[in-house]
């Protein structure tokens, strides 16, 4: 079976949606999740995607992709591995983006309209559809607090349940992970001047050795994230630790499962930089932090 960059990986994801070359794509899949008009997002804008803590002591949170409308601000994250709390996560990065922009002296009517798209590959949701789209209202009138608020979830497990046909072929195309799958999308789609040009961008995409190489890694990274929390919790409860003891211990699984030669983590480090990453996303993917990044390819 030939292997292929799974588009539901963040940084294929980010690569299809940040070529400038793909923002007829961008455009579309945003429109086919909320709903605005293409015409309203003729001169969308990929903005930085680091939200810098204003203490030392916060959180600092990079973003998989964070864009700029005439009318909104617009953040899509993608996420493989339920790590829990995903809904909290979902608000706080929501609320960060939100107020930003605003400076110490602005209005508060400066606040943008702030939509979150959040694509998951796990089930979140006690129901089958696919996309959840949340706003803020009173429970009993119904009334809409605010339309600065959105958030949406896409759950790509659910995606056979979607009753949008244009934002199912989305999903379809997110979701897929061999070959056969791309020519049966192409062969279906109805959609195929923006669908079909996706998949010739993922093909070319696993044509290019050395980034499918990176993008192995950063797979194989994941999953050995993933094996270590479910083996972690599962010998936690089976030893019956305490909860501090095992917290300590499933962090200290998580750390030897994901720990590989650090050459090869410079080299997928590498391999990004000359597919036009910045330095800041592909030490995000690749799992490494700058200064043992700089110390190595320095040695």
């Amino acid at each position: 079976m030939e292997i292929i960059a799974k588009p539901k990986l963040d940084l294929v994801f980010k690569k299809i949606f940040t070529d400038t070359e793909n923002t007829d794509l961008l455009v579309d899949f945003i429109s086919s999740v909320t709903g605005i008009s293409k015409e309203d997002m003729l001169n969308i804008i990929i903005v930085d995607n680091e939200i810098i803590p204003d203490a030392v002591n916060k959180k600092f949170s990079h973003l998989d992709l964070l864009l700029q409308t005439p009318n909104e601000q617009i953040n899509i994250e993608i996420q493989v591995n339920n790590y829990g709390n995903f809904k909290e996560r979902a608000l706080y990065y929501w609320s960060k983006i939100f107020t930003m922009k605003l400076n110490k002296n602005d209005d508060y009517s400066k606040l943008q309209k702030t939509i979150s798209i959040n694509i998951i590959d796990f089930n979140l949701f006690e129901n089958d559809k696919p996309h959840s789209s949340f706003m803020v209202m009173e429970k009993e009138r119904h009334e809409i607090l605010s339309d600065k608020f959105r958030i949406d979830f896409l759950e790509l497990k659910k995606a056979n349940k979607s009753e949008n046909k244009n934002l199912k072929e989305w999903l379809d195309f997110l979701s897929v992970t061999t070959e056969e799958g791309l020519d049966m999308i192409e062969k279906t789609t109805t959609n195929p001047d923006i669908i079909c040009k996706a998949v010739a961008v993922v093909r070319k995409m696993s044509a290019d050795e050395q980034f499918l190489f990176t993008v192995q890694k950063r797979e194989e990274t994941m999953l050995n994230e993933k094996w270590a929390i479910n083996d972690a919790k599962n010998e936690g409860r089976a030893e019956g630790l305490k909860e501090g003891e095992k917290k300590g211990k499933i962090e200290g699984r998580i750390e030897g499962k994901i720990e590989g030669k650090i050459e090869g983590k410079i080299e997928s480090v590498n391999n990004l930089l000359k597919n036009n990453f910045s330095l800041s996303d592909a030490l995000k993917f690749i799992g490494i932090d700058e200064e043992t990044y700089r110390k190595y390819s320095l040695s």
